[in-house]
């Protein structure tokens, strides 16, 4: 059964009940020159509480009734028959004596009545619209939320995975040609792990994602020495922000992994901060590869800060440099 606005409904019946009681009496008070010794202010208030409880009924069908028809035509037609039946009652008790035309009274009463009723059913029927309306799309909304953090995670869970084969692939190579570099790799590597693969959070502080890219870089330096070189531009006010959990590891993994690099012609990766933006760069030494890289990692990332919120990735390229520029989200 659907939920109905209950509270919106008697706030609704209060305001409108005294202002269709005064709509409804004034030109008859008039026309019939004061219903001869009837007092207005007493009319309207008898008239004012019939409405009131007209809109109760309303209001009554459609919380405790869960038949369907609660909320159609037949409930305008069923108040409006108990309405008239109680007002006939009501009006040959109180006034038997009033010399009038009762076949004109009888139909001027149900034609009122129907249309007191019909103005309730179509404001409550507005009222039930809108809610209806507004709970369907808090739930798209929700459903959407929901679809987003599905598809987020998705993308987050394909990161570590993806840096597990490469690092075990590194382990591989060292047992092969220098069996101490991997045992002190290996010890590294599970240090790095405890304290990255159980982040389930979205972002992470620019200053906890730099320590990790530190362990990350010098788990690589065990393999390639000072081939691999690495610097940090960062002011100390950067540490107010935070960036999307593994994006700048990433960026320097996708240099590593993309560039072929020796003593002679070291790697240089640097991180610098500027306003609210942090750049990685590298110098190009590009392996050979396929015309058409897939380009994962990037599209990763780039599609992780869409799914934030926070803008897109800005990608860099010439001859002898590659950067990556992304926004930090401020906490």
């Amino acid at each position: 059964m659907e939920s109905v606005p209950t509270k919106q409904l008697i706030k609704t019946a209060f305001g409108t009940a005294p202002i269709m009681g005064l709509m409804l009496i004034t030109p008859v008070f008039i026309l019939t020159n004061g219903l001869h010794h009837f007092n207005f202010f007493v009319l309207w208030t008898g008239v004012t509480c019939a409405i009131t409880f007209a809109w109760m009924f309303h209001i009554a069908l459609l919380t405790f009734i869960k038949q369907q028809w609660a909320k159609t035509w037949k409930r305008l037609i069923l108040i409006s028959g108990l309405m008239y039946g109680v007002s006939f009652i009501v009006f040959s008790i109180v006034d038997p004596q009033l010399k009038i035309d009762r076949l004109n009274v009888e139909i001027i009463r149900l034609i009122n009545i129907l249309a007191v009723n019909t103005i309730i059913f179509v404001l409550s029927d507005l009222i039930l619209t809108k809610e209806n309306k507004n709970k369907f799309a808090l739930e798209n909304a929700k459903l959407k939320l929901a679809n987003l953090e599905a598809e987020y995670k998705l993308l987050k869970d394909q990161i570590n995975p993806h840096f597990l084969f490469n690092a075990l692939s590194t382990a591989k190579a060292l047992i092969k040609k220098q069996p101490v570099l991997a045992e002190e790799y290996i010890i590294r590597l599970s240090e790095f792990l405890r304290a990255s693969i159980n982040n389930n959070r979205k972002t992470i502080s620019l200053k906890e994602e730099l320590t990790l890219c530190n362990e990350y870089v010098a788990l690589n330096k065990i393999r390639f020495g000072e081939a691999l070189k690495y610097k940090t531009n960062v002011t100390v006010d950067m540490e107010n922000y935070a960036v999307p959990y593994f994006s700048i590891l990433s960026l320097i993994e996708n240099a590593i992994k993309h560039n072929t690099f020796t003593t002679e012609a070291p790697l240089n990766i640097t991180v610098s901060t500027f306003d609210n933006y942090l750049e990685v760069t590298n110098n190009r030494q590009v392996k050979f590869v396929l015309e058409d890289s897939p380009k994962t990692g990037l599209k990763n990332l780039n599609d992780r800060y869409k799914l934030l919120n926070i803008g897109e990735i800005v990608v860099k390229e010439t001859d002898s440099e590659f950067s990556v520029k992304i926004t930090m989200i401020k906490k």
